[in-house]
């Protein structure tokens, strides 16, 4: 299972955590990815991995 956003392809991020004596650590972030079922107007469904930023705007926009 691929941790990217269907809509705008967002996926992880790599950097480094530094701690206080400036020791450098390998540290992934992930995007909050959620499911969102949309149904067409002639009742088909489709089910996305969006991102939660994504969602946000389906929800504005769609209702």
């Amino acid at each position: 299972m691929s941790r990217v956003c269907d809509l705008c392809g967002k996926d992880k991020l790599a950097g480094n955590t530094v701690s206080h004596s400036n020791r450098r650590a390998p540290k992934k972030s992930v995007p909050n990815l959620q499911k969102e079922t949309i149904t067409f107007e002639d009742g088909a469904k489709v089910t996305l991995k969006v991102c939660t930023k994504c969602k946000k705007t389906l929800n504005k926009k769609v209702g």
